[in-house]
């Protein structure tokens, strides 16, 4: 016999905060702030930001690759391809980035406040 009392899910943990969306956000802040940069110089900005915390390069750089061919950013080498792949943000990125930006905090918000229930689960098992 199935339960009729079940909890209503509102959110997956998944969807409470996309990784995906920070890192955009982020990149296409620093591009709007500083102007070209290259993968390592936003590695490092993301890096400065979170206090330590970042983004695995393989990671970032799909990242920068939906960023391209969704029209977000426009990329070019200078001097030795092998290291100098410079990016910049287009108009379509700056309307991205505003959309992630009203949308952003809300999730945020969220995020800390599962992470907040989860803390208070942990704390269920602490020995006193």
């Amino acid at each position: 016999m199935r339960k009729t009392n079940l909890e209503e899910k509102h959110e997956t943990l998944g969807s409470v905060v996309k990784v995906q969306q920070v890192i955009d956000f982020m990149v296409l802040g620093v591009l709007q702030q500083q102007g070209k940069q290259y993968n390592n110089q936003m590695e490092q900005f993301i890096l400065r930001k979170l206090d330590g915390t970042g983004v695995n390069n393989a990671y970032l750089t799909t990242r920068l690759q939906f960023l391209y061919d969704k029209g977000y950013v426009i990329r070019w080498w200078e001097g030795d391809k092998r290291y100098n792949r410079f990016y910049s943000v287009t108009d379509s990125g700056v309307t991205y980035f505003l959309q992630l930006k009203r949308e952003l905090p809300e999730r945020v918000e969220l995020a800390q406040k599962v992470y907040r229930q989860f803390d208070a689960y942990l704390r269920e098992f602490d020995v006193h």
